[in-house]
């Protein structure tokens, strides 16, 4: 048996997709721990109508890695996948064959291959594409949005507390320890972000944040300009890759720019304050 995580906040118009999914492995259903931070738009009705066991938290209380060993906490099974609330499994066979691996003992965690939403817009495409090939054989990309673990490992070193990347935190301590990171390509799940400009900034100052703390990188006001601008010039670039009009390459262009500019105006907003 395998039990499956799964965090939740306002995911009411997939989370019925990603139940359903799980409800038809060819394995069997997973015993499914819901951990939700205060939903408001009905994702907690929605849970309820599926066999979960749900456990509810203040929005204010969330981050990352507590609501993810709260729910791994309360799970039942060795192996736990791991799902984000709107994450859907490609097919029936995606637990079996991430599971599969597990029949090495130094195996640690699997993660699968993320393929974009048909409304995913372009760079999102693009960035996925890249990081989760059909033939990567890379640990780099470890990703809580599609994973399994196992609990008994979990349990020598549950995931940190950090800003973001919890997950690459984690499988990073698994390799140093001589536990395998594996990527199984063929076990795929629909996965993506459709974000405003500003909001895609701030995932990625979450994102630097947490390496700072990693590699305890003093934070400067240069640093985040240069990231800034760092962060403009890649995306610009990919525009050239992009098949596209030149008014929806116009309007790209200036994403990248916004995207640039809230990326050095929260990331210093938020050191000042």
């Amino acid at each position: 048996m395998i039990s499956c995580v799964i965090r939740t906040y306002n995911e009411q118009a997939l989370l019925n997709q990603v139940l359903s999914a799980l409800s038809v492995q060819s394995i069997g259903m997973p015993e499914i721990v819901i951990v939700d931070s205060g939903s408001t738009d009905g994702t907690v009705e929605m849970a309820k109508q599926y066999k979960t066991k749900l456990i509810q938290i203040k929005k204010e209380e969330f981050n990352y890695s507590y609501a993810l060993n709260l729910g791994i906490e309360n799970t039942s099974y060795e192996l736990v996948a791991i799902l984000s609330g709107h994450s859907i499994p490609y097919d029936e066979s995606w637990l079996e064959k991430i599971s599969s691996h597990f029949r090495d003992e130094k195996v640690a965690g699997v993660y699968c291959r993320q393929i974009p939403m048909p409304d995913a817009n372009p760079y999102e495409v693009l960035r996925i594409r890249k990081m989760f090939s059909d033939s990567e054989k890379t640990q780099a990309n470890f990703s809580n949005a599609g994973c399994c673990i196992k609990k008994s490992i979990w349990q020598e070193h549950q995931f940190k507390i950090l800003p973001a990347a919890e997950d690459k935190e984690w499988a990073q301590w698994a390799i140093d320890n001589c536990y395998k990171i594996i990527y199984e390509p063929k076990a795929e799940v629909y996965h993506s972000h459709n974000e405003c400009c500003r909001k895609s900034a701030n995932r990625i100052i979450d994102i630097e944040r947490a390496n700072d703390l990693r590699i305890m990188r003093r934070r400067s006001q240069i640093l985040t300009l240069k990231q800034s601008a760092g962060l403009f010039v890649r995306d610009f670039k990919k525009l050239g890759m992009i098949d596209s009009g030149l008014l929806k390459k116009l309007s790209l262009a200036r994403d990248c720019a916004a995207r640039s500019f809230w990326y050095a105006y929260d990331f210093n907003r938020s050191r000042n304050g």
